[in-house]
């Protein structure tokens, strides 16, 4: 019978376990720094209302006795004197000044307010921001567009000086435009129920990522939307 030597590898197990126990221990306290609101690498927290109302107590020429109140008229949205109350903007945020507001812009214009290109604004003119360009081809995804900002596309009007307001067509003379009015870019607003990009990858259209729910798609439908060249829509609904 061939000699049998046995190998103790408790102290080499006790080892391994208190390794995986240190570990352990820093996975639970990385994840307590990151995902508590209060000792977070990042503090990210919701105010309740009483925080609301010592907010806008703080703020305000109103006493301690005030807060309650206070409460009451940030659930409701109604105003109070002192409280809460808007003052007149001024410049670019200005209410008689719709370069603040995309819509008025584009009515102004004499374009579609619910058009979906990125309206910019440079050097006084209003152009429709170039649309996307072909990216890199990485062979898995296929060219995922790129947007560069404030790209010249069309000229749709100009800031005028006389007014200080968008105007159709082209500037007059170069004094025609208002040099006070600042680069700005207005993107069109988020579809309701639009969480991402079109199409961010490549199940997009298959998988919503809000829900998790599963869009069923025939394979024909499949290689019927590949082989079409337009992007179908992304599978969100409503958050």
């Amino acid at each position: 019978m061939a000699d049998f030597n046995h190998v103790d590898y408790t102290a080499e197990l006790n080892r391994i376990i208190v390794a995986l126990t240190g570990i352990r221990d820093d996975v639970r306290l990385l994840r307590r720094r990151v995902e508590d609101p209060n000792l977070g690498v990042t503090t990210n927290a919701v105010m309740n209302d009483f925080q609301k109302a010592i907010l806008a107590l703080s703020m305000s020429d109103q006493g301690a006795g005030n807060a309650e109140q206070i409460r009451q008229t940030i659930a409701s949205g109604n105003e109070i004197n002192g409280v809460g109350a808007t003052t007149t903007a001024t410049g670019d945020d200005a209410n008689s000044d719709p370069s603040a507001d995309r819509s008025s812009i584009l009515t102004a214009l004499g374009q579609d307010p619910a058009s979906t290109k990125v309206l910019i604004r440079v050097a006084g003119i209003y152009y429709w921001e170039a649309d996307a360009t072909a990216g890199v081809d990485g062979g898995v995804y296929g060219s995922i567009p790129q947007v560069i900002q404030y790209a010249l596309g069309a000229q749709i009007g100009y800031h005028a000086l006389a007014g200080n307001a968008p105007t159709p067509g082209s500037p007059p003379t170069p004094e025609a435009v208002n040099p006070t009015a600042t680069k700005k870019r207005w993107p069109a607003p988020r579809p309701e129920g639009q969480t991402a990009l079109q199409i961010p990858n490549k199940d997009a259209d298959l998988i919503n990522p809000v829900t998790g729910e599963i869009i069923a798609k025939t394979l024909a439908q499949q290689i019927a939307d590949a082989a079409s060249g337009s992007t179908p829509p992304p599978a969100t609904g409503p958050r």
